[in-house]
C-alpha cells in the first residue's frame, strides 16, 4: 500500500496517510474554495486501502481554521472510518484544538456525539 502526503498551503491542510506508522493526519487550515480537490483523493485512497488495514489506524485532526464545506468532508471521512470500524478494523480518532479555540473544540464535541468511533478531544496549550 502506498502512503499519501500533501503539503499544507495557506488554505489547505497537511494531509498524511502514513502506512508505516498507521497514522492518518490532517493538520492546518481548511478553507479552500475547491474542497473536493482536497478531500476526494483522500476518500478514494481510503476506499482502496482501508479494507487491507491490519493494524490500528490512529487519525489525528488539528485544524486552525475549518469552514463549513471542510467540516462536511471531515464528517464524511469519519462516517467512512466508522463503517470500517463496524467491520472489525481498529480505528482511533484524536481531535486536537488550541485551548482558546472554542469553535474547533465544539466541532469536535459535536462529532463525538454523531460518530461511534473512539474519539479523544485534546487541548493544545499555547
Amino acid at each position: 500500500m502506498e502512503s499519501i502526503y500533501l503539503k499544507k498551503t495557506r488554505k489547505t491542510p497537511l494531509i498524511s496517510l502514513d502506512l508505516k506508522e498507521n497514522i492518518f493526519q490532517i493538520k492546518g487550515p481548511s478553507f479552500s474554495e475547491d474542497i473536493l480537490a482536497v478531500y476526494d483523493p483522500v476518500i478514494k485512497w481510503m476506499e482502496e486501502h482501508l479494507p487491507n488495514l491490519e493494524k490500528e489506524l490512529v487519525c489525528e485532526f488539528y485544524f486552525t481554521v475549518l469552514n463549513s464545506a471542510s467540516h462536511k468532508k471531515i464528517f464524511q471521512i469519519l462516517i467512512f472510518l466508522n463503517g470500517y470500524m463496524d467491520r472489525g478494523k481498529k480505528i482511533k480518532v484524536k481531535w486536537y484544538y488550541d485551548e482558546d479555540d472554542e469553535d474547533i473544540m465544539e466541532m469536535g464535541e459535536d462529532l463525538t456525539e454523531l460518530i461511534n468511533l473512539p474519539f479523544e478531544l485534546v487541548a493544545i496549550v499555547n
